[in-house]
């Protein structure tokens, strides 16, 4: 296809003779091009079903690879979405068709999230290589655009970034030949600059090509940090140089459709056993620490650390689910991104707060790569989206007293003011909190440490995720999680009084919030019916070669109730809502459990399932479940209790034949005595395990059975005989 744009001269040649003709008179006008673009190579992504896509010009077909094939409404007809972990289309090209003096390009694109380092929309190049092009975009969504001029290589960057979750036009026109580099978003130009004259250098034969990834060989540990993440559509190269007039007459040819956009997935998770269906976690993708949920405008919403593009802790985000009964979640579209400036390396966790006019609002962490501060922002739509505010940091950095890192603040509001903790710690000493006060959610002054722990006594160097709630009896909870050192990371708390700046504790010795270590960073709100309400991440602690092979990391709880009885200790108890989940009801009646005895639940296989038994548990010297059993007990997951010991155990030692999963035994102390009646609830979910028992305590654990057979579901005692009662409600949701 050949555009031309042509102006008609107005020189007229006035004395000319033709030997042809003794009539002397004027030439006509001379009609000259001004520029000429002509198509080389084109992707449309029309195609409606398939796993190749068609380049126009030699209607040759590419595959298209990855975790899935993701078509979506294009700016005309299809696009394709790309889901900036695994997704591509890779092959060659004939260099020869490719322009070496005048090249242009044009697509549209609507980002989803930005890249951790560079990535690529289209990349002509390989690694290592001294030829080529590549069109880009960095950390901020800045357009790069990389090439080769007689084998040198060029790099521009754009001032202005590709706004997220929006179609874009981007046209590059890159012009040796006449010494100039432009660069087009949205028509307007953007980038106007002159490059060295010469040739644009590609490889004697065919040349490579990948559109969704760079090519610079990026990483951290195994992972590629080089894909792009969003929508590309109606990708094409040009010979020849880009003009205003048709940027224009390109641009008019399409209709993109109105932002947001919504991106259309097609991840087949069918055939992964470990994937849950009734917790909440990401659509794919890194997630971590749950924070600011709150009930507000009839809606609930709760945000955590996020990243698309990287399975692990990189220039992360803010993610986003909404729900209406805190079961079931959508995910939204990412609200808080890192900048230039003091957050360019990172927004990490942080907190939601109603303003006193009424505003939502939140602040967070932002990392510049050297220090932390914090920051602020507000939204006008009901959290749907935030604006930072222009003032930040409202506090640019840790005071003086502390030396370990400083981050996750949390607010809440009492007598007109609002008042801030913040996680930090003192190496010498331990982790701490501490604390700023604001009458105007603007202006913060710092107040000094609010809670000081001793590492000598177990408690850690440094605290992060802090939640300072008032109980309906006036007492309050600080709740802290220390950070891994010689010992995991776990989550306590005290029960006290927070006034003038320091927290007072009713007792000295922190208390773990659960059983078995496993559920870690709750985030803590008062639900619509007034219910105290947490939710924490259950993490996969996997292998990083296992998350990347499925695509998606980490996971969140079921909502659970809090409580705060007589002794002070927050007792915990499965949300009613997660009643609604109940599916078909198996009952087992009467069971008598005898030492060697199986089959208890009569062939009972299911992986997502909520077990309500009722336990008397005898004279038994153990008594559980059996959860992920294969036929032939190759594979089995056991959760217990030991009354030798007085605890629970989660025996996870014949849980898979993966190698690169947990198969380690946890314990935690529980008193139960032998003829006790014991209530347990369990949710089994995948590859997630949560236990409830007699409404006081919960304990999580994850396993990940490799056989299609290892669904088995059964009870077992052990030392001698217990008697049960046993309803298990199927969960499709």
């Amino acid at each position: 296809m050949k555009l031309i744009i042509l102006i008609i001269s107005s020189l007229f040649i006035a004395a000319f003779s033709l030997s042809c003709s003794d009539d002397d008179g004027s030439l006509p006008p001379i009609v000259t091009p001004e520029e000429t673009i002509e198509e080389v190579v084109a992707f449309k992504f029309n195609e409606n079903s398939g796993n190749t896509t068609v380049e126009s010009n030699t209607n040759n077909n590419y595959e298209i690879l990855g975790n899935g094939i993701n078509r979506m409404p294009g700016v005309m007809g299809n696009g394709l979405f790309f889901d900036g972990l695994s997704s591509q289309i890779t092959g060659t090209l004939s260099s020869s068709i490719l322009p070496k003096s005048q090249f242009s390009l044009s697509l549209w694109v609507s980002p989803k999230s930005y890249p951790i380092s560079t990535s690529a929309m289209l990349a002509l190049t390989t690694e290592g290589s001294n030829t080529g092009v590549m069109v880009g975009l960095n950390k901020f969504g800045q357009i790069v655009v990389n090439y080769f001029i007689n084998g040198v290589s060029y790099e521009h960057v754009t001032a202005e970034s590709l706004q997220k979750n929006v179609w874009s036009s981007v046209m590059v026109s890159i012009s040796p030949k006449n010494g100039l580099l432009k660069i087009f978003l949205d028509k307007t130009i953007i980038k106007n600059t002159t490059i060295p004259n010469g040739n644009i250098s590609w490889p004697a034969t065919n040349t490579s090509f990948i559109i969704g990834k760079n090519t610079k060989g990026e990483q951290i540990g195994i992972y590629d940090i080089d894909y792009f993440s969003g929508a590309i559509d109606e990708l094409m190269i040009f010979s020849g140089q880009l003009t205003q007039e048709i940027v224009n007459s390109e641009y008019s040819k399409y209709s993109p459709p109105s932002p947001p956009v919504s991106y259309q997935l097609d991840i087949n998770y069918s055939d992964n056993f470990y994937r849950p269906i009734y917790h909440s976690l990401p659509d794919y993708g890194w997630a971590n620490e749950s924070y600011g949920l709150i009930y507000h405008q009839n809606k609930y919403h709760m945000f955590f650390q996020k990243n698309e593009v990287f399975l692990g802790i990189a220039q992360q985000n803010w993610g986003h689910f909404t729900s209406t009964n805190m079961v079931d979640w959508d995910e939204q579209n990412a609200v808080l991104w890192p900048d230039e400036g003091w957050d360019n390396f990172g927004i990490w966790s942080g907190c939601t707060i109603i303003l006193n006019n009424g505003t939502p609002a939140v602040a967070y962490t932002g990392v510049d790569g050297v220090k932390a501060g914090i920051g602020t922002a507000i939204s006008t739509d009901n959290y749907q989206t935030l604006v930072k505010n222009s003032y930040n940091p409202v506090i640019p950095f840790a005071p003086h007293q502390v030396d370990m890192d400083f981050r996750d603040p949390y607010i809440w509001e009492k007598d007109g003011t609002y008042h801030m903790v913040v996680g930090s710690g003192i190496s010498s000493i331990g982790g701490n909190l501490v604390y700023y006060k604001s009458e105007d959610f603007k202006n913060w002054n710092y107040e000094g440490i609010a809670f000081q722990g001793q590492k000598s006594e177990g408690e850690g160097a440094f605290w992060e995720m802090p939640v300072i709630y008032e109980f309906p009896n006036g007492k309050e909870m600080l709740l802290v999680q220390k950070t891994p050192d010689a010992t995991p990371a776990i989550t306590t708390y005290w029960i006290g009084q927070f006034e003038n700046g320091v927290f007072t504790p009713d007792f000295e010795k922190a208390k773990k919030l659960e059983v078995v270590n496993g559920f870690l960073s709750p985030t803590v709100t008062a639900d619509e019916q007034g219910l105290i309400t947490a939710i924490g991440i259950i993490p996969d602690e996997v292998d990083a070669q296992f998350q990347m092979e499925q695509g998606w990391a980490h996971l969140f709880s079921v909502p659970q109730v809090w409580e705060l009885d007589e002794t002070n200790t927050i007792v915990i108890k499965p949300h009613p809502n997660l009643d609604a989940l109940r599916g078909s009801e198996t009952t087992f009646s009467n069971l008598t459990l005898e030492d060697g005895g199986s089959n208890y639940l009569q062939n009972y296989n299911e992986r997502h399932f909520e077990l309500n038994a009722t336990i008397n548990t005898g004279d038994a010297t153990q008594f559980g479940f059996i959860l992920g059993k294969s036929p032939d007990g190759q594979e089995e997951y056991k959760v217990y209790y030991d009354f030798s010991a007085q605890q629970w155990v989660v025996d996870a030692s014949k849980s898979s034949l993966n190698s690169l999963v947990r198969k380690d035994i946890r314990t935690g102390d529980y008193s139960i005595e032998q003829g006790d009646i014991v209530d347990v609830r369990v949710f089994v979910d995948g590859s997630v395990l949560e236990v409830f028992v007699d409404n006081k305590v919960h304990f999580t654990g994850r396993f990940f059975p490799t056989l299609a057979s290892a669904t088995g579901v059964d009870m077992f005692v052990k030392g001698g005989t217990a008697t049960a009662n046993v309803t298990v409600y199927k969960i499709s949701n």
